[in-house]
Parts: structure tokens; sequence; C-alpha cells
């Protein structure tokens, strides 16, 4: 698990994109609090093994950087990425699998996010393992499941201005290999805006969340003193999404479909 090398130049760039509606944090100030961050991190790496005590600071004063900065709106897919690093060498796996999951929403797959996902992942007790239904409609739909929404959208993009082009081409030449190429280009848009519609809704519906407390009872009515629904309580990590929301609780439905109340601040949205 080690932290992908990130450009400043390239970084900040983004960083550029702006703050709007954040507490203002000036360009200048934004780079040497990431200076600081990628720093605190190198360090806490190189001291890990002989001195576990400090390498915890300096991750914590890394982290602290980073949230800094997501704070005053400078955020993307490398700095959701290396808070996903950084909370991991912490022992945070919750918070871990959080940031992982929000660098893959807001930039392209990436290999080493996607391989440091499935690492932390598997190390999330217990292991709820999804319904058969789940599961089936992973498998069917697995180009939904296993692509983010910008990817999508991108090939929903391309796939457009291939289709129509083609299909307006068959108006003029007639050709039958122009009619099939642009009617299979517009409907594979067509697929790729419903499934972004959907994914869209869906998540809008039922926010995903990742559970961030340790030890959390998962019961089957508000309060403390409800019937659990699962005899052993989830750990950090583990994967869930929001049902509803009344006051200090919120209803979530777990990857085996079981479905149960936590408190609000054991689980944050992605």
């Amino acid at each position: 698990m080690t932290r992908r090398a990130t450009g400043l130049v390239s970084w900040l760039v983004w960083v550029a994109a702006g703050a709007a509606g954040a507490e203002p944090m000036p360009p200048d100030r934004a780079r040497a609090v990431l200076r600081e961050a990628l720093a605190a991190f190198d360090q806490a790496t190189a001291v890990a093994q002989q001195d576990p005590a400090t390498a915890a600071e300096r991750y914590r004063q890394a982290a602290a950087g980073f949230e800094a900065l997501r704070d005053a709106g400078y955020d993307n897919a490398v700095l959701e990425y290396n808070l996903g690093n950084t909370y991991f060498r912490l022992g945070e796996l919750g918070r871990a699998i959080l940031h992982y999951r929000r660098a893959e929403r807001l930039g392209l797959p990436d290999a080493q996010r996607s391989a440091n996902l499935r690492y932390a992942r598997e190390r999330v007790e217990p292991r709820i393992e999804p319904s058969g239904q789940a599961r089936l409609s992973r498998s069917l739909l697995f180009w939904h499941y296993d692509t983010t929404p910008r990817q999508r959208y991108r090939v929903l993009v391309v796939l457009a201005l291939v289709g129509w082009p083609l299909l307006l081409a068959w108006l003029r030449w007639r050709r039958p290999a122009l009619l099939g190429a642009g009617v299979v280009a517009a409907a594979l848009a067509v697929a790729c805006g419903v499934s972004l519609r959907w994914q869209l809704y869906d998540e809008a519906v039922r926010p995903p969340a990742v559970v961030i407390a340790r030890e959390v009872p998962v019961r089957l009515g508000r309060g403390e003193g409800s019937d659990l629904a699962l005899k052993q309580p989830l750990g950090p990590g583990v994967e869930v999404r929001i049902l509803e929301t009344r006051g200090d609780w919120v209803r979530v439905r777990l990857p085996n479909d079981q479905v149960g109340w936590l408190p609000a601040g054991a689980v944050e949205p992605v």
C-alpha cells in the first residue's frame, strides 16, 4: 500500500478549478499545506518500522493537511486517494475505504486505487457477503457495476459522436454497414445514459455510506434499547446504503439485504 507519486503542478491544476462556496484558502497557502502533508506522509513511511509512534504522529499531520484542503474546497481523486492511504496506515479501515471510494467516484478507474480498495475490503470484519440477487445483478450488469459514472459518461459521449453521424450518413448513402454500426453505437449510448440516470437516482434515494466506528450494533429499531438485528456488531469499513434518517439514527441496508438501524455518527456517506 504505497502512496501514489503526485506532482504538485498537476494537482494544483485541479486546485485552481476553484473552491467556490468553501472557506477560502489562497493558492500559495494551499501549495504550502500540500507540500507539508506530502512531506509528513513521506517522513512517516520512512520511520514506520523503527518508530511506529512517530510514524503515527506524522500520518496524523498528513491527514490533517489533506483534510484542511478538502474543507477549503480543494478536492479531487488524487487527494482522496492520498487520504485513503494515510488512514489505512493509521489503521482506520473505515475512513480508508471511504476515501478510496470517493477517489474512484471523482476520477477514472486506476489500477492502483482499485487494488488498494480491494486490499482494504479484504480486511473488513465481519465479512458480509452480498445476497444471491445482488450477485446475479452484478454478474448480468457487470458493465454498470464495474465502471465509474465518469467512465460511462465519456463512453456515452464517444458513442453518440460516432453513432448519430453514421445514421445521418446512412440516410444519404443507404449502405447497410452504416445503418448497423450507427444503430449499435446509438443503442450503446442510450444504455450508458440509462445506466447513469439509474445510478444517480438510486444513490439519491439510497446514498452509499461506510461504517467508520468500531463495534457498532445493528438494531431493529431506533434507540439503544432496541433488539439486535445482527448478533455480531459491524466493524469499520462495512459498506451500507442509507434508507432513511431519523434524528440521530439511520436505517441502512447491508450487502446481504439485512435492514437495521445504526447511530448516524457511526457512518459517513460516500
